[in-house]
């Protein structure tokens, strides 16, 4: 899943990159508006984090010109003014997250998004090995990877539960 993250504080960008990551998403970085709408022009996104004050372009703006692709958009934004969620939410976001935020919630909310509009679990980023889970294949270094059903159903396992020990049985 790839994500564009549109945010001018370079350190929550950064840390939204670090942690997204991690989690198997690929993710891009704009500092504003301007870039942001220059990577939505070029790329392909399944979802963007969007600051709404931003220099150039503000987020607003941004929503409108992403509405017609239907691609997600959740908001993260200082503004936090009831009237600020409502417009933000009016005008097609997705969802709206506070800043100060945690990290385990963006993390959560993004996840449900991408299960709400059908795309979750689909495909798999894991270092440079890519698991697309509706063909049932895995590319590494873009070569094609064989693997039997048992082995791919326990890679898949594995990468869903990363970090996490697991008992033999399971």
């Amino acid at each position: 899943m790839r994500v564009l993250i549109v945010e001018d504080d370079k350190s929550i960008a950064n840390l939204i990159k670090i942690n997204m990551t991690s989690e198997g998403y690929e993710c891009i970085c704009a500092l504003d508006g301007k870039a942001g709408a220059d990577y939505i022009e070029k790329e392909h996104f399944d979802l963007i984090l969007l600051d709404i004050m931003l220099p150039e372009i503000d987020g607003y703006e941004l929503l409108e010109y992403v509405k017609p692709m239907g691609t997600p958009v959740i908001f993260l934004t200082a503004k936090s003014g009831v009237n600020d969620r409502i417009m933000g939410l009016k005008l097609g976001a997705d969802d709206y997250i506070i800043k100060p935020f945690q990290v385990g919630e963006l993390l959560a909310r993004v996840e449900a998004l991408f299960r709400r509009s059908g795309r979750a679990g689909r495909k798999f980023l894991f270092a440079d090995v890519e698991i697309d889970m509706d063909s049932r294949t895995v590319i590494k270094n873009g070569e094609q990877i064989e693997l039997t059903v048992k082995e791919f159903d326990l890679l898949v396992e594995l990468i869903r539960n990363k970090n996490i020990a697991l008992y033999r049985e399971r």
